[in-house]
């Protein structure tokens, strides 16, 4: 478990009333489990980058079913569909307006892999990758995780005893 740290007024931060008043308390929640995600997936190498390219296995549909939550169908008394792609892309457009996150979308051609020869095959579309940021992530791991990354990074094969 990697432990960061988030400031304690958070919640009343500009950015986050700016998330609040486009999605409510469902959109501050969703941030907060961002912050969780990426502490996760980035704690659990000591890479505080902060960056997540959307592909497989990380895709855009596993991201909005981390984060997102299925609303309660009061009608059917029962939890509502899965989160839609689009939810988690709208969130994080919020995000990125509220400078919480920033997005680099890189548009390219998709490939399959030929089974007779191997070979990747263009299939003439394209397909938008998107990487999200929290900026400053990095600045975020408390004492006892900066050092632990430090510690992890530092080479003993150069180290010599006396």
């Amino acid at each position: 478990m990697q432990w960061f740290k988030h400031h304690n007024n958070f919640r009343n931060s500009p950015a986050m009333k700016h998330v609040e008043a486009q999605m409510g308390d469902v959109g501050v929640a969703a941030v907060y489990r961002l912050y969780e995600v990426f502490t996760e997936r980035f704690g659990a190498n000591s890479d505080f980058t902060g960056s997540l390219t959307l592909s497989a296995p990380f895709s855009e549909q596993w991201l909005a079913s981390e984060i997102l939550r299925r609303p309660w169908d009061e009608e059917n008394n029962r939890f509502g569909d899965a989160p839609k792609v689009a939810d988690l892309l709208f969130f994080l457009g919020v995000c990125e307006t509220a400078r919480i996150v920033t997005l680099e979308r890189v548009v390219d051609g998709i490939t399959k892999v030929d089974t007779a020869t191997g070979e990747h095959v263009e299939t003439g579309e394209n397909k938008t990758w998107v990487t999200v940021t929290i900026p400053g992530f990095a600045a975020l791991a408390d004492e006892y995780a900066t050092n632990k990354s430090n510690r992890l990074k530092k080479s003993l094969a150069l180290e010599t005893t006396r």
